[in-house]
C-alpha cells in the first residue's frame, strides 16, 4: 500500500497483540536449584517479564533519567500526547548501551533481566526482555508491550532465503501502530557477515535486504498468545515449539538489524530534531495501518493525482509536523504508486527528475496499454475504453480492498466509476524492492531498478520539500 520504508516486508497482517491465549505457559528450565544438582524443573515463561516494582530495573530507569537533560526528563515523566512514545524512544536509546552476545545458548538458558544489565548485554531474547522490561518500567503499559518469538527471513537472495529463530518486541505506540523494536538495531557488537553488492552503472540493480518478521508466539507478564500464521511450527503447543532444535541468531549480527531500520526519512530529513523525526516515522506507519480510515489522496491511489498534490501543499503549509509527515508519506507514495517514473525526464546519471505539481506532464505523452492489467476488479466494458478514458492523464493503480473503508464523497462522485477501470495496485505498484507475485508492469530485474530510481526521487524530493517547510511555532 506505500513505498516500503526500510527493508522490512510489511507485517501489518500479523496480529501482533496475539489471536489466542495459550494457558500452558510452563517450559522447561536448565537451571541449576542453588544447593542441588536438580535440572529441567519446570518454570512460567511470563517470570522472564514479571518485572513489576523490580527494585533494579526501577534504578536503571532512573539512572536514564538522570543521564537527560532537565525538560527531557519533564518531558518523560508527563503524560501529554506524545509522551509515551518518547519514552519507548528513550528507553531503546538506553539499550543501545548494552552489547550484544551472541553465545549461543538454548532457548532454556535465557538470561532474566537483572542478569542481562549486571553483564552489560547478552542474546537477542536476553536483550528483548530488558527493552521490554524498562518499557513498563518507564510507566508503558504491559498492554502495549509483547516480547515476540519467531522467525526472521533475509530474502536478499530469493534463491536462498535465510531464516534464523529470534526474539523482538513490539510496542504499540499512541497512534494505535504496533512497531517492531528490534534489539539487535539498537546494541553494539560484532559486524554482520550480509553485506549489500555494490551497484554497477547507472541502472545496475543494488542489493537490498529484503526482511520478513513471523511472529509464532507473543507474551508480556500477564499472558501468552498464540500468532496465526501459515508456518506449521506455530500452530505446535507451545511446549513442543520451545523444545525444538532451534538455530537462533548465532551469526545474526547488530550491523544486519541496523540495516533493516533504515529509512527514507532518516535520510531526506537529516538534520530534523529527533523529537520531530520520531513523530514523522510514527504518522507515516500510522496513516499506512489504519485502513479503517483509507483515503486515497493520501496515498496517490486510484489516479487521484492533482487532488493529493492539493492536499500535500495543503498540509505542508499548517507547519505542523503530523501534516509533514503525512504529506511526506503522500509524496513517497507518489513515485511508488503512480506512473511517473515511466514519463518522468532522466538526468544523464539516469536518476529520474522530480516531478513538479505547478508543470504538470504534457497530455499527449500519457498513453496507456492495460491489457496486460485485465481483468480489473472494477466493472467495466472493455480495457480499451479504460485506456481511451484515462489517455492524456497521470494515473495510479485502485487499492481496494474487503476489508477498508472507502470515503463516501468519493464513491459517490460521478467519476468513480472510472477509477474502477485502473489496474490493480498490486500489478503496478513499485512498494519495496521486488516485486509481487501479482506485480505485471515491470520483469524483475526492471522491477528493482525502478525500485532504486523511485526511492531516489522520493528522497530528493522529500528533502527539498523539508528545506522550504517552516515548523510552527509551540509555546
Amino acid at each position: 500500500m506505500c513505498m516500503q520504508f526500510t527493508p522490512v516486508r510489511p507485517y501489518q497482517r500479523w496480529n501482533w497483540g496475539g489471536d489466542e491465549i495459550v494457558s500452558d505457559t510452563v517450559i522447561p528450565a536448565s537451571r541449576t536449584i542453588p544447593g542441588t544438582r536438580k535440572k529441567r524443573y519446570d518454570i512460567d515463561i511470563r517470570e522472564y517479564l514479571s518485572i513489576q516494582d523490580n527494585a533494579v530495573i526501577r534504578a536503571h530507569w532512573h539512572r536514564l533519567l538522570d543521564r537527560l537533560p532537565q525538560a527531557e526528563q519533564a518531558r518523560l515523566t508527563s503524560r501529554k500526547e506524545g509522551t509515551f512514545d518518547f519514552r519507548a524512544r528513550k528507553v531503546a536509546e538506553y539499550v543501545g548501551g548494552l552489547r550484544y552476545r551472541p553465545v549461543g545458548r538454548r532457548f532454556d538458558e535465557w538470561l532474566f533481566p537483572d542478569e542481562t544489565l549486571a553483564q552489560g548485554g547478552g542474546d537477542c531474547e536476553d536483550l528483548a526482555f530488558v527493552l521490554a522490561a524498562l518499557l513498563e518500567a518507564s510507566g508503558i503499559s504491559s498492554y502495549c508491550i509483547r516480547v515476540a518469538l519467531g522467525t526472521v527471513v533475509s530474502h536478499a537472495d530469493p534463491k536462498k532465503p535465510q531464516r534464523w529463530d529470534h526474539a523482538w518486541v513490539v510496542y504499540k505506540n499512541e497512534g494505535g501502530a504496533w512497531e517492531i523494536l528490534e534489539p539487535l538495531a539498537l546494541t553494539a557488537g560484532p559486524r554482520s557477515r550480509l553485506r549489500r553488492a555494490p551497484p554497477r552503472g547507472p541502472f545496475a540493480t543494488r542489493k537490498v535486504d529484503d526482511v520478513e518478521y513471523i511472529p509464532h508466539f507473543v507474551f508480556n507478564r500477564a499472558h501468552l498468545w498464540r500468532v496465526r500464521t501459515p508456518e506449521r511450527v506455530a500452530a505446535r503447543p507451545f511446549r513442543e515449539y520451545v523444545k525444538e532444535e532451534r538455530q537462533f541468531l548465532k551469526r545474526f549480527a547488530p550491523s544486519f538489524a541496523v540495516r533493516v531500520h533504515e529509512s527514507i526519512f532518516a535520510t531526506a530529513l537529516a538534520g530534523m530534531p529527533a523529537n520531530d523525526l520520531d513523530a514523522v516515522k510514527r504518522a507515516s506507519l500510522g496513516v499506512d495501518v489504519n485502513v479503517l480510515q483509507y483515503d486515497p489522496r493520501d496515498h496517490f491511489d486510484f489516479a487521484y493525482i492533482d487532488e493529493s498534490w492539493a492536499l500535500v501543499q495543503r498540509r505542508l503549509k499548517t507547519g505542523d509536523v503530523k501534516d509533514f509527515a503525512l504529506a511526506s508519506h503522500a509524496i513517497a507514495d507518489f513515485y511508488a504508486h503512480s506512473f511517473y517514473a515511466d514519463f518522468a525526464k532522466r538526468r544523464d546519471d539516469g536518476s529520474i527528475v522530480p516531478y513538479d505539481p505547478s508543470h504538470p506532464l504534457r497530455a499527449d505523452r500519457l498513453t496507456y496499454d492495460f491489457t496486460r492489467y485485465a481483468p480489473f476488479p472494477g466493472r467495466c466494458n472493455t480495457v480499451q475504453d479504460a485506456a481511451a478514458y484515462w489517455r492524456g492523464r497521470l494515473i495510479s493503480g485502485q487499492w481496494w480492498r474487503w476489508y477498508s473503508t472507502f470515503p463516501d464523497e468519493l464513491e459517490k462522485a460521478g467519476d468513480f466509476h472510472w477509477r474502477r477501470c485502473l489496474p490493480d495496485h498490486d500489478a503496478v505498484a513499485v512498494d519495496g524492492p521486488r516485486p509481487r507475485s501479482a506485480h505485471r508492469h515491470y520483469n524483475e530485474q526492471e522491477f528493482q531498478v525502478q525500485f532504486r530510481l523511485r526511492q531516489g526521487a522520493a528522497v530528493e524530493h522529500i528533502r527539498n520539500v523539508y528545506r522550504s517547510w517552516i515548523p510552527r511555532k509551540t509555546a
